[in-house]
């Protein structure tokens, strides 16, 4: 009896640690980097130059820093003309984006109409 409890422990130690092998092979073929390669990520660099103009102003972090963005929804024209670079679309409403460019200082004077 004491003998097949110890050949049902090793069975259970030996599934797990098949279980977490699989774990681990997934999680390294999932991976972007190579073998012998680090992974490398890049970070959005903020727009260097300004809107001409925003209602919707706001910090990017809080604490609030120098990088702000823009939440107007303008027509891709009027997003494009404003000086923004990434006019993404907005979900809710048909034909109307958003600029998701990140700002040094401000986006610019308030717009009198978008």
């Amino acid at each position: 009896m004491k003998s097949s409890t110890l050949i049902m422990a090793i069975i259970l130690v030996a599934q797990a640690v098949l279980i977490v092998g699989v774990f681990a092979a997934v999680s390294i073929e999932n991976s972007s980097a190579g073998v012998g390669e680090e992974e490398v990520t890049v970070e959005p660099q903020p727009n260097p130059g300004k809107l001409s103009c925003c209602k919707n102003c706001t910090s990017v972090s809080s604490p609030p820093s120098e990088l702000f963005m823009c939440h107007d929804v303008l027509s891709r024209q009027n997003c494009l003309d404003s000086g923004c670079k990434t006019c993404q679309p907005v979900r809710r409403y048909s034909n109307t984006y958003k600029c998701i460019d990140e700002f040094i200082g401000t986006c610019g004077k308030q717009c009198s109409k978008s």
